[in-house]
């Protein structure tokens, strides 16, 4: 009953009808943000894809990210890599995932990343964290990257696909490395140089292929190290998402909109500390500003993670019982309709795993009350109306 009341009240802020005249917490223009979901384990060549977007679909969703790993579909160096249908790419599993979105009705946002080894700079040592693989090595030239993204346009545009993120948070070395250099005393940063050169090569090789798409850049993670200087990781700290923005803007780099993953860092508040080396939902205007500085001002918003944990992982400290995660999903559903900047907004994840608890679902597949609060935001956003 509770998950009812609370997906009611939110439908409430969404649709301005039958609801005690309410006039809608809308974005300013009458448009409102496409509200997504991810399921990690579509980014996974052993999924069985059509089960997994059956949930998807079951839970509301009318659009989906998911990953499309560079490295898995291209394990070999192709002949022709700008051909799809070069013997080396294996891109059945994806080929699944989106023949079962499109037999559901739901749009598909493909973020591409992971650098495959027969593409990766040898110079770049392995990290000491085991849990940094191969993957994040930099590709050694970037038209490779170039090559493999007019490739997967070329395949996926006549499938409907036209959404496009340019690699996954390369401001922290779990998926682009290295993330800083030295000059002289100084660790300075060197991701958003990497970044910029990769960047560009996928725009130019999606739009070769589709011009009409549309491709997401940035793509941050939410924290940065504060001080790097003074970091003991190096050359494996991360950078700021601002610092990371402004030496980005800088280069002029190649986008239609700006990614970012605006994961909070604590329960929703009202005001942000200070100098803040992280851009949550919370505090999502420093970025706005920051990236109005630049070249990249104006730009609208892909939100494309975001979510509440119920259990605890090592890998986020923040832990919420269930009932405050549809509570603050509610909320956060409110924040960014009302933000005209917002085009996008997605959930992460579907279902639990053992390493990260901010599913809709539980690890058994049950679900919690946050799916009621998800099925009637996705239902009422821009995209079930497209």
């Amino acid at each position: 009953m509770k998950a009812r009341a609370l997906a009611a009240a939110m439908l409430c802020g969404l649709v301005a009808v039958g609801c005690g005249g309410a006039s809608g917490a809308g974005s300013g223009d009458g448009t409102r943000p496409a509200v997504g979901l991810q399921d990690d384990r579509l980014g996974l060549a052993t999924s069985n894809a059509s089960s997994r977007v059956l949930v998807m679909s079951r839970l509301g969703a009318k659009l989906i990210r998911v990953d499309m790993r560079w490295d898995i579909i291209a394990p070999h160096r192709p002949r022709h890599p700008r051909n799809p249908n070069d013997p080396v790419y294996r891109w059945r599993h994806w080929d699944e995932v989106v023949a079962a979105a499109r037999a559901h009705g739901i749009k598909v946002l493909f973020t591409v990343w992971g650098t495959p080894r027969w593409a990766a700079d040898t110079s770049v040592k392995p990290s000491a964290n085991p849990a940094i693989g191969p993957w994040s090595r930099r590709p050694l030239h970037a038209r490779d990257y170039d090559d493999f993204a007019a490739a997967a346009a070329r395949r996926y545009a006549p499938r409907g696909v036209h959404r496009w993120e340019a690699w996954n948070e390369p401001n922290i070395p779990l998926f682009l490395r290295p993330q800083f250099h030295r000059v002289g005393s100084r660790w300075v940063p060197e991701s958003p140089a990497i970044y910029a050169g990769l960047l560009n090569a996928f725009y130019r090789g999606v739009k070769s292929a589709d011009p009409k798409a549309v491709v997401g850049g940035g793509v941050t993670a939410p924290a940065g190290d504060p001080n790097p200087q003074t970091c003991t990781l190096q050359p494996d700290c991360r950078v700021k998402p601002t610092s990371f923005v402004l030496r980005l803007a800088a280069l002029h780099p190649r986008m239609d909109v700006y990614s970012h993953h605006p994961y909070p860092i604590t329960p929703p508040r009202t005001r942000s500390f200070p100098g803040a080396s992280y851009v949550d939902l919370y505090n999502l205007d420093v970025l706005e500003r920051t990236l109005d500085k630049t070249s990249l001002r104006g730009k609208a918003l892909w939100l494309t993670e975001f979510g509440f944990q119920t259990t605890r992982s090592s890998q986020y400290p923040l832990t919420v019982t269930e009932s405050q995660q549809a509570t603050y999903l509610a909320d956060a559903l409110r924040r960014v309709q009302a933000n005209p900047r917002v085009r996008i907004f997605v959930w992460y994840l579907m279902q639990d795993s053992p390493n990260w608890g901010s599913g809709l679902l539980r690890q058994n597949g049950t679900r919690k009350p946050a799916a009621s609060v998800f099925k009637a935001a996705a239902s009422a956003s821009a995209e079930a109306r497209r």
